[in-house]
């Protein structure tokens, strides 16, 4: 086995590897920052850091010296004017003057007018102090509102006239006779319009006036004429008599009324009672049917839920219930074995709350003495 000679390769390999390529994995150093620092001293710094120190003032006041006036300096002499060079005159022209024509005379000259020099002007005394009146000025008059806005403002129309959108001249009459008569319209003035919208927020309180004038008194009414007196006719005996006061026997025998009538709507199934009793008032039928209802139990989950029986039954005196006088009157909603359930359901239910009678009055038997009771799963009514 060559082992040895491997692993000496191998090693003789990565050490030339390694002095070959070694310089490439090296990283550059990073860059030094340098700051140069001065050293100062303490002395030095205490004298740099010291607060300058304020100039001395002398408490005096010295003295300027007044500068002595300077003597006047001569005036310049003013040269003197040098004479304009002659100037050189005209060649002269030998003018051929003509027989026809002949110079005009020269124009006279016109003086120039005199200037009058204004006198000096009078002094105007002083005006008097006194206290002038100005006029008032009256405030802008507010334009009146109204409901159409044109481009011209139209007065408002008078009372009398009719108002119309567009105006319509008063007929005038014909010269030549109609053979019929035509109605004349009736003179109708525009609409009022004004030329802007007036709000009320625009209206201004100073137009008002600060006090209204106390309105005349009205004059006094003439007198009616004294009318002669007539005879009674029979009409003051047909006045009507005065409605005589309602007493309280009149409203217990008002209310038995209603509540009969009530109670025959109500309870079609009871016997007829007596003139004389009074019906039983909801409070009382709605006692009993809260007391029946109290130990009525529904299966819901079964069909007898959805069965409406009608149970009758005879009343003692006393509030029990007279034995065997519960009966099925009728039933909606099933048939068979659901409507039984649903009969014996309500059955039970009046015998279990009975517990020695109904709470009932007895003045009011004879109303109560056969009683209907509509067992409804959704709603339990007393007949």
């Amino acid at each position: 086995m060559h082992v040895g000679h491997y692993i000496s390769g191998a090693g003789h390999l990565l050490l030339l590897g390694w002095a070959f390529l070694g310089g490439a994995f090296e990283s550059e150093p990073l860059p030094m920052e340098v700051a140069e620092v001065t050293l100062v001293s303490g002395e030095d710094y205490a004298a740099l850091v010291a607060p300058e120190t304020t100039p001395e003032v002398s408490p005096g006041v010295t003295e300027l010296e007044t500068p002595s006036p300077a003597p006047d300096a001569p005036a310049p002499e003013t040269p003197e004017a040098e004479a304009p060079p002659p100037r050189p005159a005209p060649p002269e022209t030998a003018a051929e003057p003509s027989p026809d024509e002949t110079p005009a005379p020269p124009e006279p000259l016109t003086p120039a007018p005199e200037v009058a020099t204004p006198d000096a002007a009078p002094e105007l005394a002083p005006p008097a102090d006194s206290a002038v009146l100005l006029p008032e000025d009256s405030p802008r008059p507010q334009p009146r509102p109204a409901d159409r806005v044109a481009p011209t403002p139209a007065p408002p129309p008078p009372p009398e006239a009719e108002t119309a959108p567009d105006p319509v001249p008063s007929a005038e009459p014909s010269p030549e006779a109609a053979p019929e008569p035509e109605p004349t319209p009736e003179a109708a003035a525009p609409e009022e319009a004004a030329p802007e919208i007036v709000t009320e927020a625009e209206d201004s309180p100073g137009g008002a006036p600060l006090a209204s004038l106390r309105p005349q008194t009205r004059p006094a009414r003439p007198a009616p004429a004294a009318q002669p007196a007539t005879p009674e006719t029979a009409e003051a005996d047909e006045a009507p008599e005065p409605e005589r006061p309602l007493t309280e026997a009149d409203r217990e025998a008002t209310q038995e009324a209603v509540d009969q009538l009530l109670s025959e709507a109500l309870g079609g199934g009871e016997s007829a009672p007596s003139a004389g009793a009074p019906p039983l008032s909801l409070g009382e039928r709605d006692a009993l049917r809260v007391a029946v209802q109290n130990c009525w139990v529904v299966d819901v989950g079964s069909q007898a839920a959805n069965v409406t029986v009608v149970l009758g039954m005879e009343m003692n005196p006393d509030g029990t219930v007279v034995d065997g006088s519960l009966n099925l009157i009728s039933a909606e909603g099933g048939s068979g074995r659901a409507v039984e359930t649903a009969f014996q359901a309500a059955r039970r239910a009046v015998l279990r709350c009975e517990q020695g009678g109904y709470d009932l009055p007895e003045e009011k038997y004879e109303h109560w003495q056969r009683i209907e009771m509509v067992f409804d799963p959704s709603e339990m009514r007393l007949r």
